[in-house]
């Protein structure tokens, strides 16, 4: 898969068995691919400006990249594509949109697009290949995020303890497991912007010299600004109740340069002197 910091495609291979509450996993190996920086910045570009034919192109693209990614995960493993049984393949999502909109005749529908053509992988690994997972949640009346709550479920409920999975990607989430809980006890959302945000800030102040915060070297140089942390903390999106997903479509390309136009353009430095973030790391 690749998250919505769309900086690369994360490939596992993982040993599965049983079923249910006797599922048993054994992480094999695990690689990342960073995408090239042209492809990353057209993969960007699009997400908010693309046209159809980049569309159409990227969908393709995406489908080798994972394909590319799934086999030399497997080489790496020692394996050859004959001994995997499977590809669960989750893709680049590209749009999301979890707030219904009305069409006539159809109803109120919801909609998420995730890049990566199965069908080109499926061809290149020659690996049965699984996908499309955020519309099918969708579909059966999900939210299409997170995706990931029955297997914390089946992995992490405790009879005594109640326990709470935090995933900081691109966009944060968290799945909410009470103490004996039932699966449907279970309740999971995304929290709200990531390392999304911190890599869009981090691009726009070294001027693309960076792209991510290396080890939060940069936010560890930082000091709280109480008062700016208080008005982010009041978006409109946090005091929503779940459940409830976002993307980059809320908090993208356009809610980072207003950020820097406003409150954290004051608390961050010239790209001369260094830059100094407006927050520090948790």
């Amino acid at each position: 898969m690749s998250g919505t910091s769309a900086d690369g495609v994360d490939a596992a291979v993982v040993d599965v068995r049983g079923a249910g509450h006797a599922l048993k996993l054994k992480l094999i190996a695990f690689r990342t691919f960073p995408y090239r920086a042209p492809f990353r910045a057209r993969l960007l570009n699009a997400m908010t400006d693309g046209r159809l034919p980049d569309v159409c192109h990227l969908n393709a693209g995406l489908g080798e990249w994972f394909a590319r990614a799934a086999l030399a995960v497997a080489r790496h493993a020692g394996l050859s594509s004959r001994d995997i049984a499977l590809i669960g393949s989750h893709g680049q999502t590209f749009h999301h949109l979890p707030r219904p909109k009305r069409e006539p005749g159809l109803g109120r529908i919801r909609s998420t697009l995730q890049l990566g053509s199965p069908a080109v992988i499926a061809e290149r690994t020659g690996i049965d290949t699984v996908a499309d997972f955020r519309m099918r949640d969708m579909a059966a009346g999900g939210e299409g995020a997170p995706l990931a709550p029955y297997l914390h479920y089946l992995l992490f409920r405790d009879s005594r303890h109640t326990r709470a999975v935090v995933n900081i990607g691109g966009i944060s989430n968290l799945t909410y497991l009470p103490a004996n809980g039932s699966l449907l006890a279970v309740r999971a959302f995304d929290t709200g912007p990531g390392n999304m945000l911190i890599d869009g800030v981090v691009t726009q102040i070294t001027r693309g010299r960076q792209t991510f915060d290396r080890d939060g070297r940069l936010a560890a140089k930082g000091t709280v600004q109480a008062q700016f942390l208080g008005k982010l903390l009041r978006h409109r999106y946090l005091q929503r109740a779940p459940p409830k997903s976002t993307g980059r479509e809320e908090f993208g390309g356009g809610f980072v340069k207003k950020l820097l136009a406003t409150g954290l353009g004051k608390h961050a430095g010239a790209a001369g002197g260094g830059p100094r973030m407006g927050w520090a790391r948790p």
